[in-house]
């Protein structure tokens, strides 16, 4: 008996020691709690016990015993900067990690208090990280009032405001105050909102830092008439470089720099408020692809409001039938973000992602079996976790190929990553979506096709079937008095206003420019009649300039139209901003040099937005 004993003995020592400990993760912070409001704090994650496997990771935060909100959703980037509420309150971060192969997870929790920086009824101006950004902080307000700084320059009349958010009663105020020039002095004043009455405060002094010198060169080309006062005083610039490293900033309608994305994320639409959706290079969850990956909501200072990747998308995209395979080899991948991001009246996101899928000898022409990049719409909740998705491959003819004949690679042509084969055809290329509120539809801009399209969405509940095609060869008879009316290459397609039968976009015009180089891209207004299928071409104007791509078209609140030519020079890119009259005449025009604006923004500060 006692020789089996100890073989038992043994046996069960050595299954023991060969059971791998579970992974754990600690999180660590660059800052010690407590930290006053307007404070960044880096969050990093020590890790135990790591077997074989991709490790990804997962941020998330809930407020005051609230929720848990995710931040960033899986990634490989281990590091992640966050950026509290702006109000003292008690948090809990979250950190979940995971690993791919094994597919075992850990996680950890710690609280952090965010403190108010009033001390007493004084307001107080804190520098940020962003040299043109101040943090205004003023005491609590009664619930019910609304509250917003008003501020100027020294010398200077005009006063600008930020957006009005409510008092939170028991909480300070605070707000980014940003739109300011750099190396000068301001004066910063509070105002409280009750109604219709507005009670303003005593005002305190701050100065701007200097730039870095980093935003591409702009001049004024063409001044407005003497006398003219001119709406939208602000120009938002979705900038980038060929070979990167310029992002995106702002100016006035003389040329100044009033802000700057501390990034080089490409912006793609203005949200109220002073947030961006903007998509970026970065990693993603699945693969080793930085192309394209990542999708973010970002605040005036650069913070990171939220983040989610192509890859984690294409995790969930499973349950909708996509099983992304994002290698030579695969059949079908979720290769990245492109061109647009779009923020819907419930809170959620729609995004174009580019889907590749190889398709039999013989499609589209092609004597091989080839990879077919289309694209896909993916509804994002507020959290950025899919909650539905279009697929171009099941409502438009694989047959029709790009009336173009467009090929694409990674890092070319504006294409997203091509994953499954050294080339694919650029099938589809959208760049542009339109909500439409009062049927829950969208339009999508698909220019290899030469359409843009009405999707029966219905807030995801409808059937996904293309309703109609606006375009050559579409479902609309156009009346004009241009022999050519379609546009080829159309971008920034929408209504303005909203649920009108206004259709407003640029076109960067290649297929006449094609048969006449003289001819140059312009800014378009259709009137739709989609009971009949008519489409009216109500206004046309010359851009001043023959743009390869990008562009922008947008109703100004005085009359007229803002539009953009991105790139008008292939061997030296610049861009265009022009603002055309209802007559089609030019009355400002702006020069970006060595950079492409992929798409401008009008506003009246740097808190409001435009229609689309």
């Amino acid at each position: 008996m006692r020789q089996p004993l100890v073989s038992l003995l043994v046996l069960s020592a050595l299954c023991s020691y060969g059971a791998a400990a579970p992974l754990g993760v600690h999180l660590r912070t660059t800052l010690p709690s407590p930290q006053p409001v307007g404070a960044s704090i880096g969050l990093t994650p020590r890790l135990e016990n790591v077997s074989k496997g991709m490790l990804v990771f997962r941020y998330s935060v809930s407020v005051n015993g609230g929720p848990f909100r995710i931040i960033r959703d899986f990634s490989q980037q281990r590091d992640f900067t966050w950026a509290p509420e702006l109000y003292e309150h008690a948090a809990t971060v979250r950190v979940t990690a995971r690993n791919n192969e094994s597919k075992e997870t850990a996680q950890d929790e710690m609280r952090f208090q965010i403190l108010s920086r009033i001390k007493g009824k004084a307001l107080v101006v804190t520098p940020s990280a962003h040299p043109l950004i101040a943090l205004f902080s003023a005491p609590p307000c009664a619930a019910g009032t609304r509250f917003r700084v008003a501020f100027h320059a020294d010398g200077e009349e005009v006063i600008t405001r930020t957006s009005a958010q409510p008092c939170g009663g028991s909480v300070s105020s605070n707000i980014w105050v940003a739109g300011m020039r750099s190396d000068t002095e301001y004066r910063l004043r509070p105002e409280w909102e009750t109604g219709a009455n507005v009670k303003s405060g005593d005002s305190a002094p701050f100065h701007t830092g200097l730039l870095d010198g980093d935003t591409a060169p702009v001049s004024v080309s063409v001044r407005y008439a003497g006398g003219s006062a001119a709406s939208n005083p602000v120009l938002v610039y979705s900038a980038t470089a060929l070979g990167g490293g310029k992002r995106p900033f702002a100016t006035d309608l003389q040329g100044r720099v009033i802000w700057s994305l501390p990034t080089t994320d490409m912006l793609t639409r203005v949200l109220p408020g002073g947030h961006f959706l903007a998509i970026g290079e970065g990693q993603n969850s699945v693969n080793s692809t930085k192309d394209e990956q990542l999708l973010r909501e970002l605040d005036l200072t650069g913070n990171i409001v939220r983040e989610t990747n192509a890859g984690r998308v294409a995790e969930q995209l499973e349950s909708h039938g996509i099983h992304s395979d994002c290698r030579i080899g695969g059949k079908e991948c979720v290769s990245g973000f492109h061109h647009e991001a779009v923020r819907l009246p419930n809170g959620h996101t729609l995004v174009i992602a580019g889907m590749e899928r190889m398709m039999p000898a013989g499609t589209q022409g092609s004597k091989d079996p080839v990879d077919i990049l289309g694209d896909i719409i993916v509804d994002l909740d507020e959290e950025f976790q899919v909650a539905n998705v279009w697929k171009e491959y099941e409502q438009l003819d694989i047959t029709r190929k790009s009336v173009f004949d467009a090929k694409c690679k990674t890092g070319g042509g504006g294409c997203p990553p091509v994953l499954l084969a050294p080339e694919a055809y650029g099938w589809t290329h959208s760049n542009s979506l339109n909500y439409i509120p009062s049927t829950g539809d969208f339009l999508v801009s698909i220019p290899e096709q030469d359409w843009i399209v009405k999707v029966d969405w219905k807030n995801g509940k409808g059937s996904g079937k293309i309703l109609w095609r606006l375009g050559k060869g579409g479902d609309f008879k156009a009346e004009a008095k241009d022999p050519s009316p379609w546009f080829s290459y159309a971008h920034d397609v929408g209504f303005e206003p909203a649920d009108s039968n206004t259709l407003t976009l640029m076109d960067d015009n290649h297929f006449n420019h094609g048969k006449d180089n003289k001819i140059q891209s312009r800014a378009q207004v259709w009137t739709l009649d989609e009971q009949n299928l008519k489409a009216t071409l109500s206004y046309s104007a010359d851009l001043g300039g023959y743009s390869i791509c990008c562009g922008t078209m947008q109703t100004l609140k005085g009359g007229g139209y803002s539009s953009v030519a991105g790139w008008i020079d292939p061997a030296s890119p610049h861009g265009r901003a022009v603002e055309v009259d209802k007559d089609g005449k030019t009355v400002f025009a702006i020069e970006l040099e060595g950079v492409i604006a992929y798409r401008t923004f009008r506003l009246s500060d740097m808190y409001s937005h435009p229609v689309k």
